[in-house]
């Protein structure tokens, strides 16, 4: 075993990338990285007990190029008797199909394609041949653009099911290996320009750091490594917050540090949300509205008084309709069923807020359950005023976007009485009195 070999087969250990007996496919493009990864994890597959396959994406980009680095990947396979699957794509045209750039698109079809091949192999790990400089590239990339703690924690070793065995060795010494052990690699062509912002990072801004006797990978492999292990603490606080809160309370997340509440409404979203998303969530919980709510791209996210909830439900109303005794109706956008009886004479009458119990003779026409309209108002008790269905609502504390669902049920002569809240004094029966019952329960 070479000293470069016996490196890898550490940090495959260290981080526990491999298993005996595991499948491990190999994101093979050609290049100088991918090339010494698979010959490697060759060279250390009776050691490591795997079971190596790898995969090669063609995305039809560089024409003969790009067939020529297909055709070299086929060759070298069939030399190390490593079977190959070969993926490709129009790249260009799928990106104008999704709206993505043609990097970020290609990223994208070729990581799909690997998922799916390492699925058909029965969940093999994917490798990828990340190395010590491109962590320092992505670090310095997301420096540039702005990033937190989480972005300058870099490239992780082990992602899910992918690992990353040479992520700790420097590009110098897998050109080293290569040239040593006599092994050929492909030169992708669109590496030498600066078209892309990675390529800028590359040719100009390590240069420069290197002038200065440093040794950035290795500065960066240190930072990330010390960073991740913070990360992960401060991580780990979030996910307990949330454990021990499965009800947000606004007022108390935004007493939270800043490191705290903005890790937790990240985790509560379940999507990786912008500084600026979490800065305007951090708002909405300190807004005096107790009902304000906030649309952010594929989610919304809502007060409900000091309760944060975040959804994709849009507010719900219901179409109104009529109901005789004797029939039942469901409302979906409430989840309930409504029913209607008619009770010649009432035993003793209970207050309950799912069974509404009215006198037959103060109904005046058609009986009608619709949501609130502007203008709705109930008097509640004979000692009390109206009070409008609108204030009434905010006092009992229904969230706003729920207001629209609440069933009304009214009369030609108007409000009846209210689902949750009572019925109208005018329509109140008493024992004996020939009334109609409307009744709701949760839809099974």
């Amino acid at each position: 075993m070479t000293v470069f070999s016996s490196g890898v087969l550490s940090a495959i250990r260290e981080f526990d990338m491999i298993q005996p007996g595991d499948r491990v496919l190999v994101c093979l493009s050609g290049g100088a990285d991918s090339v010494c990864l698979l010959s490697v994890l060759s060279e250390l597959s009776d050691e490591l007990d795997l079971e190596l396959f790898a995969a090669h994406y063609n995305h039809r980009l560089r024409g003969d190029e790009s067939d020529g680095d297909e055709e070299f990947c086929a060759a070298l396979c069939r030399g190390l008797g490593v079977p190959l699957f070969v993926g490709s794509g129009d790249v260009r045209l799928e990106a104008e199909r999704r709206s993505q750039g043609i990097e970020e698109c290609a990223r994208d079809m070729r990581y799909e394609f690997f998922y799916e091949t390492a699925a058909s192999l029965g969940g093999a790990k994917i490798a990828t041949a990340h190395n010590a400089e491109d962590n320092l590239e992505t670090v310095l990339m997301r420096i540039a653009r702005g990033t937190g703690l989480k972005g300058l924690c870099g490239i992780p070793p082990v992602r899910g099911e992918i690992i990353r065995p040479l992520l700790y060795v420097k590009r110098a010494e897998i050109e080293t290996y290569l040239r040593v052990n006599g092994i050929p690699h492909r030169e992708d062509s669109s590496n030498e320009t600066d078209d892309y912002f990675r390529n800028v990072i590359r040719h100009r801004v390590i240069p420069a750091l290197r002038e200065s006797s440093l040794d950035p990978a290795a500065s960066a492999a240190n930072m990330t490594r010390l960073l991740r292990e913070d990360e992960s603490f401060l991580d780990s606080l979030s996910e307990k917050y949330l454990n021990e809160h499965p009800e947000l309370s606004a007022s108390d997340l935004a007493s939270q540090p800043f490191s705290l509440s903005s890790r937790v409404i990240r985790k509560a979203a379940g999507s990786e949300l912008s500084f600026s998303h979490v800065e305007a969530v951090l708002k909405l919980l300190k807004s005096p509205d107790p009902s304000a709510s906030l649309d952010l791209p594929g989610l919304i996210v809502r007060r409900e008084y000091d309760r944060l909830v975040f959804g994709r439900a849009e507010s719900s109303t219901f179409e109104p309709f009529m109901i005789l005794p004797g029939e039942a109706r469901k409302i979906p956008e409430a989840g309930l069923t409504v029913r209607a009886e008619l009770i010649e004479s009432a035993g003793e009458i209970h207050k309950s807020f799912t069974d509404l119990v009215f006198k037959s003779e103060s109904v005046c026409g058609n009986m009608l359950i619709r949501p609130r309209k502007t203008g709705d108002y109930i008097r509640l008790s004979s000692g009390s005023g109206q009070k409008s269905l609108k204030k009434l609502f905010i006092d009992r504390k229904i969230p706003a976007h729920l207001r629209s669902s609440v069933p009304v049920v009214c009369d030609d002569a108007g409000v009846l009485g209210v689902c949750g809240i009572g019925t109208d004094v005018r329509s109140r029966a008493q024992k004996g009195d020939r009334v109609i019952k409307i009744s709701f329960e949760d839809i099974k």
